[in-house]
């Protein structure tokens, strides 16, 4: 812009990362994000004093992340991820105690493991896609990037090794459900279901067609269609489909009875154009928003956009 300075272009990222996150969180509320449970499962022992460990896990840590995904895309495995930083004590502390057990050298088979500083380029984008704000952390997908296991933050290796073994469990089944699937014949709840369960490990395209079919199946309730559109458009904004998302989601504002339902997708429908760089418009949908919902639960958020969003004078 020639005479003006607008707030938009010096906070986009943040700015378009509340926008996703407002709309994700209200589409997978409550808690649809893979959660650890609690099984019991021996305590991690040590070693015998004679075993030799040329590694941790005596197993081949790759160099970086997108090398782990390689390997374990051609082996058929998944990607374990230690997130640490140079001063973390916590993560010291985590490898001392998890590396010489043999509990974690059974876990890292079938795994291709990989150290990643949390506050390097790599470990900031893969913080980004899956909420991690801490180190020591450690992340489980498969090659895909679908969620397997994530560990924020290190109690104890007990901790670690229930919550692991745990999660490691449920995600066998899940992927045996996704695998049988038909997904063109699926009724509308099961493809719902699993699409919304899919979207909250982050795998946005096996999320896709689940929630196009729960969208469009003729046993369809108002609710679960309404419900799949909302997240469909979730799902191919993830996936980098402004344009399609825009389809999908006036869709929804057209067909929707539900006032609460409306809101959300307008709201969903204005921050499009914050992930093309068309500040002016993404500002023309929040002022329309807040002038057609006065009371609104969402205002507060809508204004916070319609300030970072407004453009600024530059002193003449």
């Amino acid at each position: 812009m020639l005479a003006e300075k607008n707030r938009f272009h010096e906070n986009m990222p943040s700015l378009l990362r509340y926008a996703r996150a407002l709309c994700v969180l209200v589409f997978l509320a409550p808690g649809a994000r893979a959660a650890a449970q609690q099984p019991e499962t021996p305590s991690a022992t040590p070693p015998p004093a004679n075993r030799p460990v040329k590694s941790p896990g005596n197993a081949e840590w790759a160099a970086n992340a997108d090398l782990a995904r390689q390997k374990a895309a051609a082996k058929h495995e998944l990607v374990y991820y230690e997130f640490a930083t140079a001063k973390c004590d916590d993560c010291r502390r985590m490898q001392a105690l998890l590396y010489p057990a043999f509990d974690f050298e059974a876990l890292l088979i079938g795994m291709v493991p990989v150290r990643v500083a949390l506050d390097s380029e790599e470990g900031k984008r893969l913080a980004a896609r899956y909420a991690i704000e801490e180190a020591p952390s450690v992340l489980i997908t498969t090659p895909e990037g679908r969620l397997v296991f994530l560990m924020r933050g290190f109690k104890d290796a007990t901790d670690f090794y229930q919550h692991v073994h745990s999660d490691m469990r449920a995600y066998r089944e899940f992927a045996k459900r996704i695998a049988a699937q038909d997904v063109a014949t699926l009724p509308a709840e099961e493809a719902y279901s699993t699409g919304r369960m899919l979207f909250g490990r982050y795998d946005y395209a096996e999320a896709r067609p689940r929630l196009k079919r729960a969208s469009v199946a003729p046993d369809a309730k108002p609710a679960i269609r309404e419900a799949a559109l909302e997240g469909l458009a979730a799902a191919e904004m993830e996936l980098q489909n402004p344009a399609q998302a825009r389809k999908t989601i006036d869709q929804l504002i057209g067909a929707t009875k539900n006032a609460e339902t409306k809101e959300r997708a307008e709201l969903f429908r204005a921050q499009i154009p914050l992930s093309e760089n068309k500040p002016a418009e993404a500002l023309a949908l929040y002022k329309k928003f807040e002038k057609d919902h006065p009371n609104s639960k969402y205002l507060d958020k809508v204004r916070v956009f319609i300030a970072r969003l407004q453009p600024v004078e530059t002193p003449k």
